[in-house]
């Protein structure tokens, strides 16, 4: 896949395009913007470069390519898809992406991401972006002896969506080995193994007890049409406004961001449905993400089948996501236990790190810090790959 920064795709190389060791693959927070963090991403891939610069023997410096995308229906249009769905607007009704829909989608997009990878490896050519859409019917299909490896990085409810892929890559994986006559359409998954994810300021369990979750819930036990009203609302705001109004209106309530996540914010409140898949996801999030699901082997515990995933926790203080007391159960029942102290011994891993923020960051740490949180992620993924 060819480095690139768009609206709705990041790519981008810390070496050279065609031979890397690891993919990083980030899961956006809701909203769903990949624009949001490509100040994030543009960081992230220089502080890894950084280690590969230092090292006199390039090849024992690992590589990465850094991939992401937004999420399903949060998709920016160009000016011709406007008005192309414009046209079909009276005919089609928009989708809505639940939780669940959007878990299929990302889980998609990494399969598609590794098959157009697998290809790579197997002529050393890049055939194209197969990463845009979960269908992958399009996607080159060679299959490369080559394992590769993944470290999955998830955002907010995007931690959440990355523990669910991390279950069923594990089931798939499992499933693959036991069929004698495996599927080409299934057995990508057994090309690649997700190695470690680092989970930024997760929404992981009990989101409707926070601060932010029962205010929402609130909401919408007054208003069961709240995503519905609010969307009317923002159409109207953005039709009347003139662009340049709207900005102002924009910096002014979010106390003048930097221009990425102005311009991100902009486009979000133009786009047709953006506003409504929003607060749609955000609805089912207070449904669906409750109790902790997972079973030891997708926590990444020791006494659980190899190969397992080396796992990190971010926590924020004063999370308006993350309740404190659901943060403090999470590290008491899944937190790693012992020292702590960064061994790489497979043997001795027990569990994800779990930290909490002492520096104040913010849940939406994407819109003004994402220097130093580039360099804590670059440190999180140094000690899953050496």
């Amino acid at each position: 896949m060819e480095p690139q920064i768009t609206p709705n795709t990041f790519c981008t190389y810390t070496g050279s395009s065609n031979d890397f060791d690891t993919t990083i693959f980030f899961i956006s927070g809701n909203p769903g913007l990949i624009g949001y963090y490509h100040p994030f991403l543009s960081l992230l891939a220089q502080n890894l470069a950084g280690d590969e610069n230092e090292n006199e023997n390039e090849n024992e410096a690992p590589s990465f390519q850094i991939y992401g995308c937004s999420l399903g229906g949060f998709q920016t249009l160009s000016p011709d898809e406007k008005r192309s769905a414009s046209k079909q607007k009276q005919n089609q009704k928009q989708h809505l992406y639940s939780l669940e829909d959007q878990i299929g989608f990302v889980h998609g997009n990494l399969v598609a991401l590794m098959r157009g990878n697998s290809d790579i490896t197997s002529t050393g050519i890049d055939k194209g972006d197969s990463s845009s859409t979960s269908n992958s019917a399009d996607v080159p299909r060679s299959v490369s002896t080559k394992r590769r490896k993944v470290i999955i990085i998830g955002h907010s409810v995007g931690a959440y969506i990355a523990m669910e892929i991390l279950r069923r890559h594990r089931e798939g994986v499992s499933m693959q080995s036991s069929n004698p006559e495996p599927d080409l359409d299934f057995d990508i998954s057994a090309t690649f193994d997700i190695i470690g994810a680092v989970m930024l300021f997760p929404t992981v369990k009990d989101i409707a007890h926070s601060p932010s979750g029962q205010k929402l819930t609130t909401l919408l036990s007054i208003l069961p049409h709240f995503a519905i009203i609010v969307s009317f609302l923002a159409r109207i705001l953005t039709f009347i406004l003139p662009s340049a109004t709207l900005k102002s209106t924009i910096r002014f309530v979010m106390k003048n961001p930097p221009p990425h996540a102005l311009d991100t914010t902009f486009e979000f409140l133009k786009s047709t449905g953006g506003v409504k898949q929003a607060l749609h996801m955000a609805a089912d999030e207070m449904r669906t993400i409750t109790s902790d699901k997972w079973t030891d082997d997708v926590w990444g515990v020791a006494h659980t089948q190899e190969p397992l995933t080396r796992l990190f926790f971010y926590f924020g203080r004063n999370d308006h996501w993350v309740a404190e007391k659901t943060r403090d159960e999470i590290i008491a029942l899944r937190g790693r236990s012992g020292s702590g102290n960064g061994d790489h011994d497979v043997g001795e891993w027990s569990g994800p790190k779990m930290s909490v923020c002492e520096e104040g960051l913010p849940h939406a740490f994407c819109l003004k810090h994402n220097d130093i949180m580039a360099q804590k992620v670059g440190r999180m993924i140094r000690d899953i790959v050496l």
